[in-house]
């Protein structure tokens, strides 16, 4: 697998912008400039020529949907978020802004790399019953709506859990990736077509992918930071929120899912609703919001759509797969609602029932959707692919899972799978 090496350069240019922090109408050609900077980084004219091009498409989508993510991130912080007058961490007790240079690029990199604003002072405020211990002005009293509580454990009990956290995130990722290299439906796009429990299966392998990688890597670099005493263990709470709060598809993507983009989407759904005449609290300024947030959503994603159009593993060009996909959780969430209102107009209360329906429900709508989406990103070279050079090994590299057993065991965990799915 090939990373490149000039990915980085939309983020650097951004910071330098942000550190002059540009006043109307500057920071909206900067913006614009970002923008038109990400695309010509992600587009397929560009793509090859500069070797942006890592071999696994699915390390491409994720290349190109982070480089969108940037530029609407940089909209945000450029036209709304001011990020050097309006963001300041609670360590800055003063609330000036930096005189030196390098202080405003470390605080512009600190306010970039923290998505969901942990210690920071745009960090939604609600009510904690940690404040009576600590005070009102603690920063553990400033937490984002719905992200998990913030960590209260010793510290060195905190760097042995998150430790053994992202171990078993990384085993668990490393299985995903046996699944897929063995199972002939991600080969032979078949996903969308398979038995329904199989489409589970598939559902939960894809979207494990996602979520134990980034839960590995997150737990890894939070006991990295505490041992190294850069951090309070209090400043890493779990990247993304709890499953039982999933029992409903606006749940398991606002409190679940969405943790990371929250920050950003929240801010651009509301000025998006003001500017369409929505007076805030009303229904249509919330659904709004919702169908802005997937909007965006679908447009950070469609960064990895441009980028398999041009990739050397894609296999039909199909531009522009991610933004239904989201746009239909919205129209879903929508229907949800109505559904949820005319049944507390019958009297139907919440209770351990509804919600075990609600369960249901999310596994059923995911399990369909899910795949189908799976299906279009193979389909546009966005699957990890089997190399047949070698013993656990394809384009990202061997196997830790296969070649730890092999080692250990002299069991080839592979040939299993093979004969398994029948590859």
């Amino acid at each position: 697998m090939r990373l490149p090496s000039h990915i980085p350069l939309p983020f650097l240019a951004s910071q330098i912008l942000l550190s002059f922090d540009p006043s109307p109408p500057w920071n909206l050609f900067g913006a614009f400039a970002i923008a038109l900077f990400c695309l010509l980084i992600i587009s397929p004219s560009v793509f090859v020529s500069l070797n942006i091009d890592t071999g696994v498409g699915y390390v491409d989508y994720l290349l190109g949907s982070t480089i969108m993510t940037h530029a609407v991130q940089s909209f945000y912080l450029l036209l709304l978020g001011r990020p050097l007058k309006n963001f300041k961490s609670v360590e800055n007790k003063n609330g000036k802004v930096h005189e030196h240079w390098w202080k405003r690029i470390l605080h512009l990199i600190c306010v970039v790399q923290s998505p969901r604003g942990v210690g920071w002072n745009y960090q939604v405020r609600f009510y904690n019953p940690l404040r009576l211990q600590f005070g009102p002005a603690h920063p553990i009293h400033w937490q984002v709506k719905h992200i998990p509580a913030a960590p209260q454990q010793p510290r060195y009990l905190f760097i042995l859990t998150s430790s053994l956290r992202a171990a078993c995130h990384l085993v668990l990722f490393e299985v995903a990736r046996l699944y897929v290299w063995y199972n002939p439906a991600y080969s032979s796009v078949t996903v969308g077509t398979r038995s329904y429990v199989a489409r589970c299966a598939d559902t939960i392998v894809f979207i494990g992918l996602t979520y134990w990688a980034f839960n590995a890597c997150y737990f890894a670099m939070a006991a990295g930071s505490v041992a190294l005493r850069l951090h309070e263990p209090r400043m890493w709470p779990d990247l993304f929120g709890s499953w039982r709060d999933g029992y409903t598809i606006r749940r398991a993507w606002g409190r679940t899912w969405h943790q990371t983009l929250k920050s950003i989407l929240a801010p651009l759904g509301k000025a998006a609703s003001s500017g369409l005449g929505f007076k805030r609290g009303t229904p249509g300024s919330s659904y709004a919001q919702v169908y802005v947030a997937f909007l965006f959503s679908g447009l950070v994603h469609t960064g990895g759509d441009i980028v398999l159009s041009g990739s050397s593993t894609s296999a039909v060009s199909r531009p522009f797969f991610s933004i239904p996909f989201f746009f239909m959780q919205a129209v879903v969430i929508t229907l949800e609602d109505m559904l949820i209102r005319t049944g507390r107009r019958l009297g139907v209360e919440d209770s351990f029932w509804t919600r075990a329906l609600g369960f249901v429900w999310v596994a059923i709508w995911f399990g369909w959707c899910v795949p189908g989406f799976a299906e279009d990103m193979i389909r546009a070279g966005g699957g990890i692919r089997k190399s047949a050079s070698g013993v656990g090994e394809n384009d990202m590299g061997p196997n830790l899972v296969q070649v730890a057993m092999v080692g250990l065991f002299g069991f080839d965990v592979g040939e299993f799978a093979e004969s398994w799915f029948g590859a």
